[in-house]
């Protein structure tokens, strides 16, 4: 029984917030690009392709990969957008849709002749913008140098793969589809960058803006139920995304864990043995300052083992987020079991 009783006081420190209802996408950039990608090696119907363009009044309309208009801006909902079941992000039409991170790179192409003394001579093209859910650049030859294309993934697997989520380059010639060759990153990498010989070029992470007010705790509390949806459905690559690499948690009766690998592994203890845990929440605030953002809700977690009676616990939480790379990352985390703490559903 103590056994059980230190694995729940274990989780109950990533406590984050219930879904609060929203009915209009955030601003930016919205795709399917990752749910599609590997749909039918998950057994899936492959989607029709989605990419909307969302404006800071709320307006929206559909892109291409190369970020074109390909109709009018437009006012109301995105037809077929709807949450995601257990509050854990969007879709439209069943297909995920995932917010991406705009990037601006420049490409350096070599051309075909050399200068007049024999050395290599080189064009450039900067301030190029892109996003990380698909968004592709082409880059024309003009004649003087080989056409070709970069394409950004933030590439997130399919299910059972042991690759880890990764940001990628890609360099395309004649075929749209299959890469010349490719580079890879960490998937919250600020540069990616690729250097062929032949071409080279890198994209860097643009800055967006953290929110404020009403959008800024709206985005907290959709950050904790995207927590709380990944956890119960033991998804912990997408878990990990959630997390700045230098989280750290300290929870009831547990010694301080740093680093958000050690967080997740410690995290996925209740499930990799045999048990399953469902959580619950009541915000008690949300709000943010600059960059940081600062939750404080009630929970309450109920883990069960095959054989075993129940445990139950409740208590508090003050969960601390840094804005990084459009999105709040789970950076400071820590809890107490308190009397007066129980959570409604």
């Amino acid at each position: 029984m103590r056994c059980l009783r230190t694995l729940a006081a274990a989780f109950v420190g990533a406590a984050p917030l219930a879904a609060q209802a929203q009915d209009t996408l955030p601003a930016g950039i919205w795709t399917n690009t990752e749910d599609a990608y590997f749909a039918e090696e998950e057994g899936r119907a492959r989607p029709e392709p989605v990419l909307v363009e969302v404006g800071e009044d709320g307006r929206w309309r559909p892109i291409d990969a190369f970020g074109a208009a390909k109709g009018e801006w437009q006012r109301g909902t995105v037809p077929g957008l709807a949450p995601r079941a257990g509050g854990s992000g969007w879709q439209i039409a069943g297909s995920e849709i995932r917010r991406a991170q705009p990037f601006t790179c420049w490409v350096s192409v070599r051309k075909f002749a050399a200068k007049p003394d024999g050395t290599p001579d080189w064009t450039f093209a900067g301030g190029l913008t892109s996003f990380d859910q698909g968004g592709r650049v082409a880059i024309p030859g003009q004649g003087v140098a080989p056409d070709l294309s970069i394409r950004l993934r933030n590439v997130t697997w399919a299910k059972g793969s042991r690759n880890k989520p990764s940001l990628v380059l890609y360099v395309h010639k004649d075929d749209p589809e299959r890469a010349e060759s490719y580079a890879w990153a960490s998937p919250d990498a600020r540069l990616v960058g690729i250097n062929l010989r032949w071409m080279q070029g890198s994209c860097s992470a643009a800055d967006i803006p953290p929110p404020a007010g009403e959008a800024a705790a709206a985005g907290l509390v959709d950050a904790g139920a995207r927590w709380k949806a990944l956890y119960e459905a033991g998804d912990w690559d997408a878990l990990r995304r959630l997390y700045a690499d230098d989280a750290v948690l300290m929870t009831q009766g547990t010694p301080k864990l740093t680093g958000a690998d050690a967080i997740i592994a410690h995290l996925r203890r209740v499930r990799d043995a045999g048990g399953s845990a469902t959580i619950d929440f009541a915000p008690e605030e949300a709000r943010a300052e600059g960059g940081h953002g600062f939750v404080t809700a009630r929970y309450a977690m109920a883990i069960n083992f095959p054989g075993k009676p129940p445990v139950s616990v409740a208590g508090r939480s003050m969960l601390v987020y840094k804005w990084k790379g459009g999105q709040w990352l789970l950076w400071r985390d820590i809890d107490n079991l308190a009397p007066d703490a129980t959570a409604a559903r």
